[in-house]
């Protein structure tokens, strides 16, 4: 962008020149416009006639040629100007923005230069001096043009714009946030510069500013639909973020505003069951989920997560019905069968559960909580060795989880492998010394082996 010319014509018979977006009669129609510019032109035509060297004239005749498009006439014009009055700044300025209209950067960048020897002040030739650098390149002489506009019009939005863009292209993050956000002072309705600022504070993850920015833009235009998606995505991930920390209750206010601003945000539905599911708040839960269902009907980790909700209900029938609903969307859902298999358990369906823990660990091998349920479900059937394979794998996972080893020691010792027994339990407790249940069960450990060796020596 620049500045434009900096003179225009009133709408009547000559006049004098005067500074850009002058007051006047304002033309009802184009066709209008077009006839009245025409008929002005005719009558500086007339003048020149008379007074080849009405500088005025020349002038105005170049203004309305460079309006119509007619750029060589305009420069003809200006020319004529320059060849009355050499000092004539705004002749100069003028020729300046044609030669950037037909890309003639050199010699745009010359003339402005010939503006500024004139008038070392004018701000709009420094800002149009600056355009014409940026489109040939010249970023660090660009921003100092920039710079020189606002020293001496500090209220020069388009100036503030541009080198904004220069700044956020050469990588400087301070300077790009402080020009944005001047520009956006003098400019507070302009949503696509608020828009570009929203834009950057998103991608250097100034999240908070970036949602008061998009905010903003929502204000001027409730109907900015790229803007309220931006904001749906931006509350989304800060109520994840605040799941995360624990902040429960500031999560589901922002899921609500996630979705306020993005009505069909399935996923914003389905972190906000999670939270729900996490206060306890369960029939809440369902119904979330349940509104993310709607949205999507293939939606697998909502029904997946409605299944837990259920379960937490201990509503195991639908439970099991919506896991295998959750199933048949993706078979390969290894959370599905892991749920399926606490189910099962829990109704005492051993030989299902460890079905369905073997489908899960066939999908994910690593996952700990499958492994310790399966090796839990053997250890209670007497599948010893089985029991042992399992949570042996999780130790070599994770040598630092006690439960594991105490698990461990339990299926030794009921194996018979009093020493190996007493082994895991105290590694448990060099782990976890409060552990409780590991004193006990070392304590036991202890005695059955000082049994043991009594019995030994009574046979002998």
């Amino acid at each position: 962008m620049f500045v434009p010319s900096k003179k225009c014509i009133c709408l009547g018979s000559f006049v004098a020149p005067i500074l850009l977006y002058c007051n006047g009669a304002i033309p009802s129609s184009p066709t209008a416009e077009k006839t009245i510019e025409d008929e002005i032109t005719k009558k500086y035509h007339k003048i020149v006639e008379r007074e080849p060297s009405n500088l005025n004239a020349h002038f105005n005749l170049g203004i309305l040629y460079y309006n119509k498009g007619l750029y060589e006439d305009a420069i003809r014009e200006f020319h004529t100007v320059i060849n009355i009055n050499p000092k004539d700044a705004e002749a100069y300025y003028n020729l300046g923005n044609i030669f950037i209209k037909k890309n003639l950067l050199d010699d745009a960048i010359a003339t402005y230069k010939k503006t500024l020897a004139i008038n070392l002040r004018d701000a709009d030739a420094f800002h149009n001096l600056g355009r014409a650098y940026a489109l040939k390149g010249m970023n660090d002489e660009a921003i100092s043009a920039y710079k020189r506009s606002l020293e001496i019009n500090p209220d020069l939005a388009d100036s503030y714009k541009s080198i904004a863009y220069l700044f956020q292209k050469t990588g400087q993050v301070s300077e790009t946030i402080s020009s944005f956000e001047k520009a956006a002072d003098l400019l507070p309705e302009d949503s696509i510069l608020l828009f570009d600022l929203a834009s950057f504070y998103e991608a250097k993850d100034f999240q908070d500013r970036a949602i008061a920015t998009y905010q903003r833009i929502v204000s001027i235009n409730t109907d900015h639909k790229e803007a309220k998606n931006k904001l749906a995505i931006l509350y989304n991930n800060k109520g994840v973020s605040l799941a995360l920390q624990g902040n429960r209750d500031e999560a589901i206010v922002t899921y609500k505003e996630a979705i306020k601003n993005k009505e069909n945000f399935k996923e914003a539905y389905n972190n906000l069951g999670a939270v729900y599911v996490d206060k306890e708040m369960i029939d809440e839960a369902i119904e979330t989920y349940k509104n993310a269902i709607k949205i999507d009907p293939n939606f697998s980790e909502a029904y997946n997560n409605l299944g837990v909700a259920y379960t937490k209900k201990k509503d195991y029938d639908e439970a099991i019905s919506v896991f295998e609903k959750t199933l048949s969307l993706n078979k390969d859902h290894p959370g599905a069968h892991f749920n399926l298999g606490v189910i099962y358990a829990e109704k005492g369906m051993a030989a299902k559960a460890i079905h369905e823990y073997n489908n899960a660990l066939q999908l994910a091998p690593d996952d700990f909580t499958a492994l310790y349920n399966r090796g839990q479900l053997y250890l209670e059937s007497g599948r010893f060795n089985d029991a042992s394979t399992d949570i042996q794998k999780i130790i070599e996972i994770n040598p630092e989880l006690a439960t594991a080893h105490h698990t461990l020691g339990v299926i030794y010792q009921k194996q018979g492998y009093i020493d190996k027994a007493i082994s895991e339990y105290k590694r448990a407790l060099e782990i976890a010394p409060e552990f409780q249940e590991t004193l006990k069960s070392i304590e036991d450990a202890y005695r059955l082996r000082e049994k043991k060796l009594k019995n030994k020596h009574t046979e002998k």
